[in-house]
């Protein structure tokens, strides 16, 4: 065989190598296709199946009450019952003395995310396990 014989013979198994992508590359295409595929599911169903218009729900209750220097912390913890966000969400202690006098204390949370929990504390100068301790959420902001 001559060398351009050679040389075009070599050059033809060059091109069917060239022409057909390796194994590793069919995987790594199915891959990203099935990754890509997921994510746009996963954003439309939650486009269809979003929070519907329904507001915030979110819930105070009482995890600990703490002495300190100053008095007493209760650590309060906001449960987000809905998909929907809340932001600067404000939240009131009342202690009510059996006198009937009452002292509050108030903090607001900056963002509490749907479907989940936050914590945070108000101060307290009297044992709120003393007397009667309500907490609650005020209100809240859309983000």
């Amino acid at each position: 065989m001559t060398q351009a014989g050679h040389e075009e013979q070599s050059g033809k198994r060059h091109r069917k190598q060239r022409s057909q992508p390796p194994l590793l590359e069919w995987i790594s295409a199915a891959v990203g296709l099935l990754l890509t595929l997921t994510v746009l599911g996963a954003l439309a169903w939650e486009g269809l199946m979003g929070p519907n218009g329904a507001p915030p729900a979110v819930e105070a209750t009482v995890s600990r009450i703490t002495p300190v220097q100053a008095g007493y912390v209760v650590e309060v913890e906001l449960h987000n019952r809905s998909s929907a966000t809340a932001a600067a969400v404000e939240i009131e202690g009342e202690l009510t003395k059996s006198d009937g006098t009452a002292t509050t204390s108030t903090a607001t949370v900056d963002y509490v995310p749907g479907e989940s929990t936050r914590n945070a504390g108000l101060f307290f100068k009297d044992d709120p396990r003393r007397h009667r301790l309500e907490v609650r959420a005020l209100g809240f902001a859309e983000p």
